[in-house]
């Protein structure tokens, strides 16, 4: 799916760009930094739920710092798991469905955050 949207998009100098998803009432949003350099590769992110929050490098703002484990994505869905930071335990998992029907994209899914809680969250692309 990223790598679609990543070559629909790219252009000379353009390294990255980003996927910001956030549910209905705030309270739980994830935001990666995406690499267009071909496949899916998440080379950043935040993440936000409720008062918790992580990042994955002080760079992107505080929060506990926390690790990207496997991901997927085609052209209608992206499958992402994140782990603490010694990759031991699973912190959150996050899935869309995209579609997209000429300039329109809609994407949307879940994002859950185990021991913290699971909402449906909407996305845009940055």
């Amino acid at each position: 799916m990223l790598a679609v949207l990543a070559a629909s998009i790219s252009t000379p100098g353009l390294a990255t760009q980003g996927l910001s998803c956030a549910s209905a009432e705030g309270t739980a949003r994830i935001g990666m930094t995406i690499g267009t350099a071909g496949g899916l590769a998440i080379v950043g992110a935040t993440l936000r739920a409720g008062e918790n929050a992580w990042v994955t490098d002080p760079a992107y703002g505080e929060g506990a710092i926390f690790t990207i484990g496997q991901h997927y994505a085609d052209e209608t869905e992206l499958k992402a798991d994140f782990f603490d930071e010694d990759i031991n335990e699973k912190l959150a998992e996050l899935r869309l469905v995209r579609a997209q029907e000429g300039d329109d994209v809609a994407q949307a899914g879940t994002l859950r955050v185990i021991g913290v809680g699971a909402w449906t969250v909407s996305c845009e692309e940055q």
